[in-house]
């Protein structure tokens, strides 16, 4: 129920300020700018228009939090280099407030936990630096300035496309915690990753409302065609934003309304030599997940470092999560939304778990095909720290503005062609390590071109030991002995047509 509502200056529609700390309101008729001052209202202009992100909130969606009932009153949406997310405001049934961000299909509600103690200065505060507040360390995920883009419902503090959000956001195990730098005096706004289901969402949008506004529906995937070359793009409307056409190479800005060409690129950018093409089905664990694309990497620092791919799938019911092929075997890797408790140079900690440092190295992205919620391209360039315990491989990755852990387990060749349904060969040459000896093993090599080769070693292997031979030592004949069996033992299986 409105605790204020007034007829809009610029339509005459009706405009409720539902929360006593509201200042600001968005008429959902013509999107005049109100803000209330006491009792009076004054008209700012038109708010822009929201751009279309299939988010599944809307104003007047309902949920629970900590035991208590919310309702989205308001949202602001915020444009940083690399993408836009929303933020919801929420006005909780005791008449408190709180804050749900929305980015790609991830979310976290958090409320307000006044000012903050001894806060670093915002151009001074790192990727993974360290802040105790409230008796916790803190480490610093994400560091942005974002520009409102549009907003719509009622807000606590006026807002238009001139406002700017200078925020950090910190990770402490499960917890998560906003310092908003925006107003001057830093606050503080504390709480966690969640979901719709577990928030028990209600009065979302239906599909057909996403499909008539969008034209695709949130969350399935589909086809682009490439504004460039024509040939099309998988992609997954309302979290994959920036496109790379597996044909041409181009780049790609979609939005709701339109397919926009960043940059072209030339042939000779255009090889493609990942085992894993985009828009490729797998089904892994009773679920279908799709390539939405590929990065190659790369060691810049170390030109002998053999290159990796790492492919982006998606799920409509699990989100995203990462394949890896390397050189030496393929890894499946799932961003963390807990933290380890502690990290150092040497060690971190995850949950009971100890992981010790193994590397540390950086890694650029050398090509991009397919599509991401982020603007991904050629030149990239990350802070890779790796963390192992046994085969599981814990990754700290940190980039200018930003640090993410994830985890990454080993699994076999043939468990990837099972999931594809296809067999799949290793990026080293194209040829499985476990296939380099099946030919000489197998019998089907002529044996006529080793004997030479063979003879060699044998003659090396005796010279080189004669001196521990002589005078007499029989252990060192029969390590001696034993050598050239072994050297031997091949080829005579082959010249005996390999029984």
């Amino acid at each position: 129920m409105a605790m204020y509502q007034i007829a809009c200056p610029g339509c005459g529609g009706p405009v409720e300020f539902r929360s006593a700390a509201s200042r600001m309101a968005v008429c959902g008729y013509c999107r005049s700018t109100l803000l209330r001052d006491a009792d009076s209202v004054r008209d700012l202009g038109r708010m822009a228009a929201l751009i279309e992100d299939h988010s599944p909130l809307q104003l007047m969606s309902t949920g629970r939090f900590a035991g208590q009932g919310f309702t989205v009153v308001g949202r602001i949406q915020l444009r940083y280099e690399h993408g836009v997310w929303n933020e919801w405001y929420l006005l909780f049934d005791d008449g408190s407030e709180g804050w749900l961000g929305d980015f790609a299909g991830q979310f976290v509600l958090t409320r307000p936990a006044g000012a903050a103690n001894s806060p670093p200065l915002f151009d001074k505060i790192q990727p993974g630096s360290r802040w105790s507040h409230g008796g916790r360390s803190w480490y610093a995920a994400d560091i942005r300035e974002a520009q409102c883009v549009a907003g719509e419902g009622e807000l606590p503090f006026p807002v238009d496309a001139r406002w700017t959000a200078r925020v950090v956001d910190y990770r402490s195990e499960h917890e998560f915690l906003t310092l908003d730098f925006s107003d001057g005096q830093p606050v503080c706004f504390r709480g966690k990753g969640v979901t719709l289901a577990g928030l028990e969402a209600q009065r979302l949008r239906d599909a057909d409302d996403v499909n008539l506004r969008a034209g695709r529906l949130e969350g399935r995937v589909d086809t682009l065609a490439c504004p460039a070359c024509g040939s099309p793009i998988t992609v997954v409307p309302g979290r994959t934003q920036h496109l790379t056409c597996p044909s041409c190479s181009s780049q790609v800005a979609a939005s709701a309304a339109q397919a926009e060409v960043l940059e072209r690129h030339s042939a000779e950018q255009r090889e493609v030599g990942a085992s894993i093409r985009p828009g490729e089905v797998m089904h892994i664990e009773n679920r279908v997940w799709r390539v939405m694309g590929w990065l190659r990497c790369g060691v810049p620092d170390d030109p002998s470092e053999p290159e990796w791919y790492e492919y982006l799938l998606f799920a409509p019911q699990a989100g995203f999560s990462w394949l890896i092929e390397t050189a030496t075997g393929w890894q499946r890797a799932q961003v963390l939304d807990a933290w380890p408790s502690s990290f150092t140079d040497s060690s971190a900690r995850l949950g009971n778990a100890g992981y010790t440092r193994r590397c540390m190295y950086r890694s650029q992205v050398r090509q991009v095909s397919g599509a991401f919620p982020w603007r991904a391209q050629a030149g990239d360039v990350v802070e890779i720290a790796e963390y192992v315990k046994g085969a599981s491989v814990l990754n700290a990755e940190r980039g200018p503005h930003e640090m993410v852990w994830s985890l990454a387990e080993p699994v076999s060749q043939d468990e990837v062609s099972t999931w594809l349904g296809r067999k799949v060969t290793s990026i080293l040459r194209g040829v499985a390590p476990a296939d380099v000896l099946a030919p000489l093993l197998s019998g089907k090599v002529d044996p006529a071109p080793l004997r030479p080769v063979a003879w060699t070693f044998s003659v090396l292997i005796a010279v080189m030991n004669l001196r521990y031979m002589l005078p007499l030592n029989l252990d060192a004949i029969f390590i001696t002995g034993i050598s050239l069996f072994l050297l031997w033992v091949p080829i005579r299986k082959l010249e005996d047509g390999g029984s």
